[in-house]
């Protein structure tokens, strides 16, 4: 890293791990947010440190602009996420609301309608867990259906495993806009907000990520005017797809932190516990989990780094190797920990879910290597 960059990672690092991991200590071991002053307070800090908006891609005119490049972002975001809610919630959005990807390819009214409200923090929006946002993803779970009307669209039908919906102004929805449900030209992305007549919140969906807001939505006859579909009908997973790659980057810079931050659980415990009167420092079994942590965080880091090559490619192949290197990270670190790591006083159980929900939520790591192998087989020159 360069001299500027070690100095932004290591403020973050201590922004972190001072600030966020005192605060976690006096919430609820799953609570998905901070109170809402302990939250005010710490983004004043986090504005400080002057990289806001660290996710939007450089075109987009906010955040650090060209001043840190995507290498640059994608290793300071590996810092952000180093903390108990850390796996689904990054520094709880201080330096990023994360807005979808999609937003900021969307027309400039969209934009100011949509994206400006998110950047500037006076709205929310929801997000679908199982939504076919890639190309690769299958669409066999879109259960919307979209029906043109004189002025736009009237959508029918229920969305399952929607995050963040509670106090949210709008959110994607996809639908299938064609006759044959299920048929990926069909499935069309469209804006719908939370308080337009026949959107229900129908009830919460409990899941192993216990601390996210997770629920079932209903549209019945909803309608929304032309202007709130993305792109063209039928370009539903593919709009915006190279933006959703790269946001696919910063997952995987993510959960590369998570690793980090349980390998570093583990350096100290190997001291603090012992096995048959020694430290387990003193054992070959934590010095091989130790060492192959190690390997998978360094492993993992270097995939999401690989900047020159084409961004799809990267985005699959790192997201796919860091969540599962993650889990395995976290695993190995429950087995140091011994009875500990069961009790919600440490973050290593709600990391192992919240890990295994996300592998779940992004279409796991399944579809991620079977969309690299097609990638490998279309592109090979008999």
């Amino acid at each position: 890293m360069s001299e500027e960059l070690d100095l932004i990672v290591n403020a973050v690092r201590r922004f972190v791990r001072r600030e966020l991991w005192l605060q976690e200590k006096r919430v609820e071991p799953n609570a998905p947010r901070l109170p809402a002053d302990v939250h005010e307070q710490l983004l004043a800090r986090a504005a400080e440190l002057g990289i806001a908006h660290l996710m939007a891609p450089p075109a987009a005119d906010v955040g650090p602009g060209n001043v840190l490049s995507d290498t640059d972002r994608l290793r300071i975001a590996e810092e952000l996420s180093q903390h108990r809610a850390g796996v689904l919630n990054p520094a709880y959005g201080l330096f990023d609301p994360d807005p979808p990807p999609q937003l900021y390819a969307a027309a400039d009214e969209q934009k100011q309608r949509f994206l400006a409200p998110l950047l500037n923090r006076d709205a929310t929006c929801f997000r679908g867990l199982e939504d076919p946002d890639l190309e690769h993803l299958p669409t066999d779970g879109v259960r919307i259906r979209a029906q043109k009307h004189p002025r736009g669209w009237m959508l029918d039908g229920t969305k399952l495993f929607v995050a963040d919906a509670s106090d949210a102004a709008f959110g994607i929805v996809y639908a299938n806009t064609e006759e044959v449900p299920g048929e990926r030209s069909g499935v069309s992305a469209i804006l719908v907000e939370t308080d337009r007549e026949g959107f229900q919140h129908w009830r919460r969906w409990p899941t192993i990520a216990t601390g996210r807001d997770t629920m079932e939505l209903n549209l019945s006859a909803v309608k929304v005017p032309e202007s709130n579909l993305l792109g063209k009908p039928g370009q539903g997973p593919s709009f915006a797809n190279d933006l959703v790659m790269r946001r696919r980057l910063f997952t995987a810079a993510h959960v590369t932190g998570i690793a980090s931050a349980a390998q570093d659980m583990c350096r100290s415990v190997v001291w603090s516990r012992r096995e048959r009167g020694l430290p387990l420092a003193q054992g070959e079994r934590a010095k091989l989990a130790l060492a192959d942590n190690e390997i998978a965080v360094s492993a993992s880091r270097a995939m999401y780094l690989r900047g020159s090559d084409p961004v799809e490619a990267v985005g699959l192949e790192a997201t796919a190797f860091a969540t599962s290197a993650a889990v395995d990270v976290v695993e190995r670190a429950m087995s140091l920990h011994g009875a500990a790591a069961g009790s919600a006083d440490l973050p290593l159980e709600r990391w192992a879910r919240e890990l295994r929900w996300l592998q779940l939520g992004t279409g796991s790591t399944d579809h991620d290597r079977l969309a690299v192998a097609q990638r490998l087989l279309s592109t090979f020159k008999k």
